[in-house]
């Protein structure tokens, strides 16, 4: 499994990159434009990502919200046929975004992220 780990905080990337390291193979983006970015080389490279963990709010001009609206427009466009998985992490309440796959509360634990990643299907 290739996953994208999205916080502005480097060491919430670290953390869940760790809770991940026997199960995917983890990159990593600092904002929502770099996000954009690294999934648009994925694709290009024909290696495209299974999961994106993705922090709703980043400072900047691109929120959480604004990558999964950009990341869902390119899948449309490009007929892709099979969509990433988006989980959101917020420390807020939940308000999960309608097109974003899970939504976790930080601090997250190995147990519900690896729940969540198991009933997407990427963990058997």
């Amino acid at each position: 499994m290739r996953c994208l780990i999205v916080d502005d905080e480097e060491s919430c990337r670290e953390f869940i990159a760790t809770l991940l390291r026997s199960a995917a193979e983890c990159h990593q983006a600092s904002s929502g434009a770099k996000t954009l970015e690294k999934y648009k080389n994925a694709l290009d490279s024909n290696n495209p990502y299974d999961l994106i963990i993705l922090d709703i709010m980043m400072p900047g001009m691109m929120s959480g919200h604004d990558a999964i609206r950009g990341i869902r427009s390119i899948e449309k466009r490009g007929n892709l046929g099979k969509k990433v998985y988006i989980i959101i992490l917020s420390m807020l309440n939940p308000s999960c975004d309608a097109q974003a796959d899970a939504y976790l509360r930080k601090p997250v634990s190995k147990e519900a992220l690896f729940n969540v990643i198991t009933k997407m299907g990427l963990l058997q």
